[in-house]
């Protein structure tokens, strides 16, 4: 994630935008390659900080 993508991923308040967003995010992970580890090191963070994997992924 850019840091532009971050900054913008924290101004988004409703959850399905975000849950869109990262859809997008990992779509773009996927094409650019060499990134598959991308999703399982963002559902560590995310249960590091407790939310819910299923929500936002």
């Amino acid at each position: 994630m850019t840091k532009a993508q971050k900054s913008l991923f924290k101004s988004i308040k409703k959850d399905a935008q975000r849950k869109g967003f990262v859809e997008m995010l990992t779509a773009q992970q996927e094409r650019m390659g060499k990134y598959s580890h991308w999703e399982i090191k963002y559902r560590k963070m995310l249960l590091k900080k407790k939310i819910a994997a299923e929500t936002v992924l």
